[in-house]
């Protein structure tokens, strides 16, 4: 099980290496310091990053995905 999870975790196996290379080049010069990754709550979980969220986003919108679960 964690060999298939290991597997679908690296995105060289189902996406172009320009695609990967244009993502990569872009959030490497991505500033993300205006939003907090972890917006500070005294209730509950954590919760998910915002940064990854936000670039979840811009994947979505850049390859024309309806929802992030289509991601």
């Amino acid at each position: 099980m964690y060999q298939l999870q290991l597997l679908l975790t690296i995105p060289e196996f189902f996406t172009s290496q320009s695609k990967i290379d244009f993502y990569s080049s872009m959030f490497k010069n991505l500033d993300l310091s205006s939003i907090p990754e972890f917006p500070s709550s005294n209730h509950g979980r954590k919760g998910y990053s915002h940064h990854a969220m936000f670039r979840a986003f811009i994947v979505m919108k850049a390859e024309r995905f309806g929802t992030i679960s289509d991601l």
